[in-house]
């Protein structure tokens, strides 16, 4: 690949973890051999294991980022000690609807990926891919706020962040294959980024080397004086040099207040959406107390209707009672009238049978006594 270092040394680990999402993946490439995962682990001089999948994002249900890191740590086909680098590469498709998640999100898998992989360096590539066709300036914006989120997550997780990645294709359709896919001429540009920033994380010289090492020797009768004069304004020109701002440090300085102002700005966004998330569980809050009100109002309802029927049952008891009452006396007053009638059967019976025998007695002329 032209343009990029060649002097690099080789990592201690020789295997390189990618994750990500449909970029990642290689969509939108000639060939998986011209995506930019397997671009730039050929000039980094590691063994490839892409696990990346369509639509994956760092807080999208059923398809994360740290499910890939999962995948990656169940494949037992090559030695995990030996892994020197995991790349996460992702951000287009996740959502600016939760930012402070969002930012949580990327921390949370980082922090995972290190202890997955212990002695590999995590690097956070941020959001690669292009800007889709028709895009509006609103959606860039909130994009770029997801971005924003990734990049602090990741700086303050000690990733290597390769910042800004959308903007190497950007809407550019010389770069452009489908939807946020790049094809080959920004699969190359991609992979680049990835390398130089490997190679600057890893301290290495980009600039040619210094070959001219012939030894000056001075004379030993050269004046003391003068010595010390000419060492005098070494000191001054150094003192100068070095205070001097150099092109490089006005270029970090920008980019250190651009930082600065995207932070504060990402702060401002995710308390505006606390608020409006307050404000949702304050009227969610509100409906909920109006939805008790209702039902301890129909509550009370059922009370003083189960009071009426249990006074309805108290007052039928009641009534049972008496007429249960009623009829023991009644049951009293025939058992009596039931001897008296007995009583008087057995009175009558007798009377019956006395006059009986007085007719028996007249009838024979005989004479009854008693």
């Amino acid at each position: 690949m032209s343009g990029i270092n060649q002097t690099r040394a080789i990592p201690a680990g020789t295997h390189a973890v990618w994750c990500g999402d449909s970029v990642t993946q290689g969509t939108g490439a000639s060939t998986t051999a011209k995506r930019y995962s397997t671009l730039a682990s050929g000039e980094l001089n590691l063994t490839e294991h892409n696990y990346a999948k369509t639509n994956a994002g760092y807080l999208i249900d059923g398809n994360t980022i740290s499910m890939q890191l999962d995948a990656a740590n169940a494949d037992a086909g090559y030695p995990h000690d030996q892994v020197g680098y995991v790349f996460l590469m992702a951000g287009l498709t996740d959502s600016y609807e939760s930012l402070a998640n969002m930012r949580q999100a990327v921390a949370d898998t980082i922090g995972k990926a290190k202890r997955l992989f212990p002695a590999a360096r995590i690097v956070a590539g941020v959001g690669p891919g292009c800007i889709p066709d028709a895009t509006d300036a609103e959606a860039i914006a909130r994009q770029g706020h997801v971005l924003t989120a990734i990049t602090l997550a990741g700086t303050s997780a000690d990733a290597l962040v390769i910042r800004n990645m959308r903007a190497i294709c950007g809407s550019d359709p010389d770069m452009h294959a489908t939807g946020i896919n790049p094809n080959d001429e920004g699969m190359r540009l991609l992979a680049q980024a990835v390398v130089t920033g490997v190679d600057a994380d890893k301290g290495e010289p980009l600039d040619t080397p210094v070959t001219d090492l012939t030894r000056v020797y001075s004379s030993p009768g050269a004046d003391w004086a003068s010595r010390q004069v000419n060492a005098q304004r070494k000191r001054e020109a150094s003192k100068k040099e070095a205070n001097r701002p150099t092109g490089t440090e006005l270029t970090q300085l920008t980019s250190k207040l651009d930082e600065l102002t995207q932070a504060q700005g990402l702060q401002q966004i995710i308390l505006q959406q606390q608020q409006e998330q307050l404000a949702e569980q304050q009227k969610q809050l509100e409906r909920q107390q109006a939805e008790l009100k209702t039902a301890q109002e129909q509550l009370a309802e059922q009370q003083k209707t189960l009071k009426s029927i249990v006074d309805d049952q108290g007052s039928t008891v009641n009534q049972l009672k008496a007429i249960t009452s009623g009829l023991a006396a009644t049951d009293g007053r025939v058992d009596r009238i039931q001897h008296t009638l007995y009583d008087n059967q057995v009175w009558l019976k007798d009377q019956l049978s006395k006059l009986d025998q007085r007719v028996t007695a007249l009838e024979h002329k005989g004479t009854v006594t008693g």
